[in-house]
């Protein structure tokens, strides 16, 4: 799976390094595009793997969420259209009128990665290790390593049923995304699911699930939240 986090980060260049530090232009302080530019292709290549300094990511941006959300408001319509079209590039954003909230957003969900509990939603989600939905099954506590699990979740007709959502998977015991992005979901329909399985296999603890609407202020829609006790491999 793909986690591309450019947006969410794309006033940090001055902190991060970029995938081939031999290749940065040799000035002290590089132009914002261009550390931009290099911070994004960093976030993209090693994405593509799930890269062990996720967490690592996270934690930076949680400590520097202030100097984030000001890069964010201070910046142009322009560059905040086009990080977003670099870091989302196969999906409609057009629903999206404030992109410059909708980055805040992203920002905020993506450092504080656990679910809320005593969050009241419209909708309702679940995990089982089926495609088809079924509303009394149960998660087996022991998952293959490898497994794809499915997250279903039902709007009840609370909030639109669009094509597109977005959903974060994360590790709530660690506090690491696992993923974070838009997906395609059948439009015109209550129930829908978005299955996953981490390249680097599922491990012990406890995880997170979250839908949100690909809205402006990332509304929420349902989460859930399963334990896995034992890894077979």
């Amino acid at each position: 799976m793909v986690l591309l986090v450019g947006i969410l980060c794309f006033g940090l260049g001055y902190f991060a390094a970029p995938s081939k530090p031999e290749s940065m232009p040799p000035v002290p302080e590089p132009r914002q595009d261009i550390a931009v530019e290099n911070f994004i292709q960093h976030i993209q290549q090693k994405a593509q793997a799930q890269p062990e300094d996720g967490l690592e990511l996270q934690q930076q941006l949680k400590k520097q969420k202030v100097q984030v959300n000001s890069v964010i408001e201070s910046a142009t319509t322009e560059q905040i259209n086009k990080y977003l079209e670099q870091s989302f590039p196969e999906y409609d954003l057009s629903s999206i009128q404030n992109k410059h909230v909708f980055a805040k957003r992203l920002v905020s969900e993506f450092v504080d990665a656990k679910n809320d509990p005593n969050e009241v939603l419209a909708g309702k989600a679940t995990v089982s290790t089926q495609q088809q939905y079924s509303a009394g099954g149960v998660l087996p506590r022991q998952i293959y390593a490898g497994q794809q699990l499915f997250a279903h979740f039902d709007t009840l007709g609370k909030v639109p049923n669009n094509e597109q959502v977005f959903v974060r998977w994360s590790n709530q015991s660690t506090g690491e995304v696992l993923f974070f992005m838009p997906q395609r979901v059948s439009a015109n329909r209550e129930q829908n699911w978005v299955s996953f399985n981490p390249v680097n296999g599922w491990k012990l603890g406890i995880y997170d699930v979250k839908y949100y609407q690909l809205n402006d202020q990332l509304n929420p829609i349902a989460q859930t939240s399963f334990k896995i006790d034992q890894v077979i491999d």
